[in-house]
């Protein structure tokens, strides 16, 4: 039985080093500044409609997640995009509350995280749109929420009931900025047509 033992443990290692190298992949994808961008074969006009679509935002956020939003079709600053992540082995299941900030047509869109509980910002994320050619580049950076109150070099600390999401360290925030990086992927291929979804407007 020992060499059934022996084939687990390289099994286990063999997963954590593919984990550890599509993170690092992922990684090293974003820019210095830790934004990240994709190039979409479409207008400006084309890609923001799908980007700021509520009805949209399910397809190509978020994957593997329930997404919710407050508005079908266009979305306007105070609507919301909740994500329900899906609960893994020994952590309880968690959501994330996106509220738009700001929407400008065809060229930005600030979200804000919240959370739920204490309904505190933790990070804002802005996309960016600028045409290149006969396509459009998608920049999207997020960075911690400003605090004012907080002494000036430290990290915004979680509070009670914020969860995962409090933002205490470099490690969560690159989980999110590398989410960013895998949403404007998804969002490209829907646009491209190289992925099948479902019907959904626009």
């Amino acid at each position: 039985m020992k060499w059934v033992g022996g084939c687990l443990l390289a099994a286990i290692v063999l997963v954590g080093v593919f984990m550890w190298w599509g993170y690092r992949a992922m990684q090293d994808s974003l820019a210095p500044d830790g934004s990240a961008s994709v190039t979409i074969a479409a207008t400006p006009g084309r890609v923001f409609a799908s980007l700021a679509h509520g009805d949209s935002a399910a397809t190509w956020r978020a994957e593997g997640n329930l997404v919710t939003t407050s508005r079908h079709g266009p979305l306007v600053p105070g609507d919301s995009l909740r994500i329900q992540m899906r609960q893994t082995v020994g952590m309880p299941s968690q959501t994330m509350t996106w509220q738009v900030k700001e929407v400008v047509p065809d060229r930005v869109m600030v979200l804000q995280l919240m959370t739920d509980s204490t309904h505190r910002v933790l990070a804002v994320r802005r996309d960016s749109l600028s045409a290149f050619g006969d396509s459009t580049t998608v920049v999207s950076m997020i960075v911690p929420a400003p605090d004012s109150a907080r002494p000036a070099g430290t990290e915004p600390r979680a509070q009670e009931g914020d969860g995962l999401l409090g933002l205490s360290s470099d490690l969560l925030l690159s989980m999110f900025r590398m989410q960013s990086k895998l949403e404007l992927m998804r969002l490209k291929a829907r646009i491209e047509g190289s992925v099948t979804t479902r019907a959904i407007p626009p």
